[in-house]
Parts: structure tokens; sequence; C-alpha cells
């Protein structure tokens, strides 16, 4: 076929005469390679979609994993923030019990311990009196020391939480008139979260109260975020200035325990 040529294109219909059509050969060509380019386009579209879907997957993926580190991160900054809290409000005399409780020694207690006495040297003329002294000294029982009362410190102190959800600047307030709460809770599940709370009330010497809250103040059902601000009265029996903090238990909808802590209080300025 000459790039000059045409080519007849001829059609019959019944009972009507025939029609011819003549198209150049270089329309032919150019519909041809139009066509071919058309699905070239095709292609390349589809390929390009695809690698844009695939690295759109990967960001979301990465999102997800520098949020979940983000989160532990916050836990474990938390965590510490805690400690420093509850080792700025803990007198000497509590903070040795607590460690004693955890089976530490403070430099303190190691100093209050008893020393064994010292013996004399025996001299010539002493050897039967030192005898009998340490015959007299072996028969005496020392008096034993005297432990304080304890508390089961796992009750009070221990940390629970499977990562379901993030309790963040908890505030907490205990005076004669009653106490002031809140918090920041935040659902880590991908799908709602419904389940309820109990705050108690932890004394100095590790006795615990619960807070009579309101019905609502600490029931959830979040999809991501609630903000939790409520007040409630003071328990039968305890004291606000021996208050040491709270202890936050959450419960899912089954009833089991998905995060518990123990805030201390700040110290008054």
């Amino acid at each position: 076929m000459s790039g000059k040529g045409r080519i007849n294109l001829i059609w019959f219909r019944d009972e009507e005469p025939a029609k011819r059509m003549r198209i150049r050969a270089g329309w032919v060509r150019a519909g041809t390679y139009l066509l071919v380019l058309l699905v070239l386009a095709a292609s390349g579209g589809v390929f390009t979609s695809w690698e844009l879907w695939r690295r759109a997957r990967d960001l979301q993926m990465d999102k997800r994993d520098t949020e979940k580190r983000l989160s532990e991160t916050m836990l474990k900054l938390e965590r510490l923030q805690n400690i420093e809290k509850l080792l700025q409000t803990t007198d000497p005399t509590e903070l040795s019990q607590l460690l004693a409780g955890l089976g530490l020694e403070t430099p303190g207690n190691r100093s209050a311990q008893p020393q064994p006495p010292a013996q004399a040297a025996p001299t010539k003329g002493g050897k039967d009196q030192s005898g009998k002294d340490q015959a007299q000294a072996a028969s005496r029982t020392a008096p034993e020391r005297e432990k304080p009362a304890g508390f089961d410190l796992a009750d009070v102190m221990g940390r629970t939480d499977l990562g379901q959800v993030v309790v963040e600047n908890f505030r907490a307030k205990a005076d004669a008139k009653g106490l002031h709460y809140g918090f920041d809770l935040s659902n880590l599940m991908p799908q709602p979260l419904a389940g309820s709370g109990q705050l108690l009330l932890v004394a100095r010497d590790g006795s615990t109260y619960p807070v009579q809250t309101g019905k609502d103040d600490l029931n959830f059902s979040i999809q991501r975020f609630k903000q939790v601000s409520a007040q409630a009265p003071l328990p039968s029996g305890a004291d606000p200035a021996q208050v040491f903090g709270f202890r936050l238990v959450l419960t899912n909808a089954s009833g089991k325990t998905i995060f518990s802590e123990t805030y201390p209080l700040a110290p008054a300025q």
C-alpha cells in the first residue's frame, strides 16, 4: 500500500444502491498508530495507579508503626513522670517502707541495722572472765526487730496495661469539700471500645477507699478520644491530709482489667 494510494470501501443494502467510500492509506496508518498510543497510555495509567496505591499503602503502614512507637514512648515517659512525682511527694520514712516492701534497702536502713558487739582481746589475767562473758552473751538472745505493718504493694502500686487505651494528663485534688479529678482517655484499638472505670483513693499508710463517682463519669464508649472531668465526695473515713494519690482501674465490656495505675498527688504549692 503506497502512501498516496486510496482504499475503497463498498457496502450494499437491500433495495438500496451500492455505496462507496475512498479513504487515504495515511489515515488508516494514523488511526492504527493512535489506537496503539491509546493502549500504551491506558497501560501506563494502570501501572501508575497501582504504583501510587502501593506507595500510599506503605505510607499508611509506616504511619501506624510511627503512631505505635509514639504511644509506647508516651507511656514510658508517663511512667517516668509518675516515678518522679512519687519520689518528690514521698517522705523518707514512707520511701523506706515502700523500698522495704520491694525487698530493697536504703542507706538509712543499712546504717540502722545493729552491729555485732566488738569482742575485747583476752588478757593474761582475764581469760576465765572473758570466757564467762562470751558464754553469757551467747546464752542471751537478741530481741527481734519489730516489722512495720505492711500491705500488698502490688495492689497499691502495680500497673496493668494491655495496650488498648492510653490515659494522659491525669489530675486530681482532694480537700475537705470533696474530690476533683480528670484525665484524657484515648482508644488505641481500630474498633470502638466500651467499658467502665473505678477510682480508688490511696492513703499514705497503703489503705484504699473506693470513690463514689457519678453514674456515667467513668463509663466510656469511644471511637478515638474522651475527656473526663468530674467531682466526687470524699470517701468516708478518709483524711484529706493523709491522701497519697489515686488509683485508676479501667475494665472492658466483659469486665477484664485493661488498664490500672496509681497517680500520686502533686505536692501542694
